[in-house]
């Protein structure tokens, strides 16, 4: 215990304890009557020695209860402090935490965000709720974040503002990052002294961070000077969960109805779980096995892999893979997967002199392959009848002008701003490429020499895919509704032809842009993404509506693309326009957030902060109980007073009336 002011405190105790004594030394202990008998000669004479000064204290209740308040006085005026996890006066930042795990179940479906939004709520009403116990001064900020932080309100005092934008904090399904809550809480909390070069931190607000303590990047973080936490845990270190971390789907072949799908399931118990795993396509069942996960090994979470039978989709849909154990968080007990019907191109087809490319045309599943001249695509695409076809593929063939749509050119650059400075290339041989492109894919670029062709000065809008010794080979662009992949030189003009890795590329190449361009338009995109469509020419807005309901109205840019994010929920999200939905995403559960097992105690780099603790030393102040204390005291010795006296009246005119008859 600590004492602030412990001399103001003895010094009051030094000269009232002894007064007080003192009064009850030399008070009177019976009171003169006048009697008409001198039988009572004796106990007059007691009188006189019991009414001397400084004779033994007899035992008394009003003594003992006024030397309390005394010294409950004097302790309030020494103000002691006790060591402990109080709030700390000033400023306050609340950083909730809202990922994936806070969505685990706590009691009769109150979920661990709700527990978190209560509890801090109840810590608002402590810091600004009035009153003599509350703590004083001071503003308060609250502070949401997952994948990323926002403010939810900046410092106030105000009680119910607090409340009201806690209340309306929305849910997300992402990992938990603190690094950017952390930096948004400094960002407002720094003070800036002109006296002084820089910032200082000395007084910085402390802050109470409510979470189950499953932060990814957590270990990553440190204290700056001046800065305390408090931890403030939120569900139970014995919580265990089984969940879905990832879905995949493979079709047998490009042109097949045939679709496998394998999932990956995960058991954040000790002990091991057997469960139903059902599969369904639109809504119908199209597979169900029972597995056994088996428990957690230490760290690591058990884990189990599930393949199930091909079976055919004839058209395109949603996949559904679900899991019938019982645990405390249901959202990731359902996974979905897009899944693109087999679909088969139409493809127009212009070269000018020798037919390199139509030969591998030919040898692929396309519903159309229309072959025309030079001169008649050019008029074709003047008129607009080229968009009726998937992609336009040109080889040794200058274009003016191209509309919005999907081309692979070989040859001269096209009139696009992104291509439009260029010099003649001389020769070279293929260096480096970018493998896990999927126009690129099984491309062999080692043995490819190129006599001559064209050097593009690129910019940060193109995409190099593989790199020449002297200037880049093939390359990927977006402008204005075109997508385009271009390579900058003529098969002639190289050995390519003959290679083996000559078809492959024209395979990916037609595939990727014949199917959307997007190499991941139909796999699954993860919380805290952000989606990005190609839009059909007309379309200038479109509308997006969560898995929740919740609808956004998205503009439609100048290139014909459609950006929206960042993703907050996990389940199936559709994009619709024209009135009707035109496409869906699946979005599933981050596989960081599958073990919901809480944290008692967390480390901010060497800081480690147990539940409910601090990060360092803070004190209660004990003198606000005490001066509290004192007026219970006085009223019970009021009482007792009252009691004692009233009784005495009441005594001495009952015999004085007794005496007169």
């Amino acid at each position: 215990m600590t004492w602030v002011t412990p001399e103001t405190g003895l010094i009051l105790g030094a000269v009232t304890v002894p007064l007080l004594l003192l009064l009850y030394f030399l008070r009177l202990r019976r009171q003169p009557l006048r009697i008409s008998s001198t039988m009572l000669w004796v106990g007059a004479v007691e009188d006189l020695h019991a009414n001397a000064p400084f004779q033994r204290l007899r035992p008394s209740l009003l003594l003992l209860l006024q030397l309390l308040a005394l010294c409950l006085i004097v302790l309030s005026l020494m103000r002691p402090l006790v060591e402990g996890g109080a709030i700390k006066e000033g400023k306050h930042v609340i950083l909730i935490d809202r990922s994936a795990s806070m969505y685990a179940d706590v009691h009769d479906g109150e979920t661990r965000f709700d527990k978190a939004k209560l509890e801090a709520k109840e810590l608002i009403t402590q810091i600004h709720g009035g009153g003599l116990f509350s703590a004083s001064g001071g503003e308060t900020m609250v502070i949401a974040f997952s994948e990323s932080a926002e403010i939810v309100i900046p410092f106030t005092n105000s009680e119910q503002q607090l409340n009201s934008a806690i209340e309306a904090i929305e849910p997300s399904h992402g990992k938990s990052n603190i690094e950017d809550a952390l930096k948004l809480a400094r960002a407002y909390t720094t003070n800036v002294d002109p006296e002084q070069n820089g910032m200082s931190m000395g007084n910085s607000a402390q802050l109470e961070l409510f979470s189950d303590g499953n932060i990814s990047d957590l270990n990553l973080q440190a204290l700056q000077r001046g800065e305390t936490i408090r931890y403030h845990q939120i569900g139970d270190v014995n919580d265990y969960n089984v969940g879905i971390t990832t879905i995949s789907a493979k079709r047998l072949s490009e042109a097949s109805e045939e679709v496998q799908i394998f999932l990956s399931l995960v058991n954040s118990g000790t002990e091991t779980v057997t469960t139903d795993v059902e599969v369904s396509f639109n809504g119908i069942p199209v597979g169900i096995q029972q597995v056994q996960i088996p428990q957690r090994d230490g760290d690591m979470l058990g884990s189990k892999s599930v393949v199930f039978a091909p079976f055919e989709i004839p058209i395109g849909g949603v996949v559904h893979a679900a899991i019938s154990a019982k645990d405390l968080l249901q959202i990731d007990n359902i996974a979905s997967l897009i899944i693109a019907p087999p679909k088969e191109l139409k493809v127009l087809l212009c070269e000018n002199g020798a037919q390199l490319i139509r030969t591998v045309l030919e040898g692929m599943p396309l519903e159309k392959l229309h072959v025309v001249s030079p001169q008649t695509l050019v008029s074709m695409i003047e008129s607009g009848e080229s968009s009726q076809f998937d992609v336009v593929v040109a080889r040794d063939v200058e274009l003016n002008t191209l509309p919005q749509g999907r081309y692979l050119l070989f040859g001269p650059p096209p009139k696009l701003n992104v291509f439009s400075t260029f010099v003649e290339g001389e020769a070279q041989v293929m260096l480096v490429a970018r493998e896990r492109h999927p126009v690129m894919r099984f491309v062999r670029f080692e043995d490819i020499v190129v006599s001559k062709g064209y050097e593009i000065v690129t910019d940060t809008n193109v995409e190099v895919l593989l790199e020449g010794s002297g200037w880049p080979a093939v390359m990927a662009a977006r402008e204005n509704g075109i997508q385009i992949i271009y390579v900058a030189f003529d098969p002639l003009e190289s050995n390519w032809p003959y290679l083996r890795s000559f078809p492959f590329f024209i395979y990916n190449a037609v595939q990727y842009l014949g199917r959307g361009g997007d190499a991941i338009s139909n796999a699954l995109r993860n919380v805290g993404q952000t989606m990005a469509f190609d839009i059909p020419s007309g379309i200038d807005v479109v509308t997006i509506e969560e898995s929740n309901g919740a609808q956004h109205t998205v503009q439609v840019d100048a290139n014909g693309t459609v950006t929206w994010g960042p993703v907050r929920l996990s389940g199936l999200h559709k994009i619709s326009w024209d009135g009707k939905v035109q496409r869906r995403v699946a979005v599933n559960v981050p596989t960081e957030e599958l073990d919901i097992s809480s944290n008692d105690s967390i480390s901010i780099g060497a800081t480690k902060v147990t539940s409910s603790g601090t990060s360092e030393s803070s004190f209660v102040q004990i003198w606000p109980w005490a001066l509290g204390s004192v007026l219970v005291v006085l009223l019970a010795e009021w009482w007792v007073y009252q009691r004692k006296t009233g009784g005495v009246s009441r005594f001495h005119k009952s015999k004085s009336t007794q005496s007169w008859t």
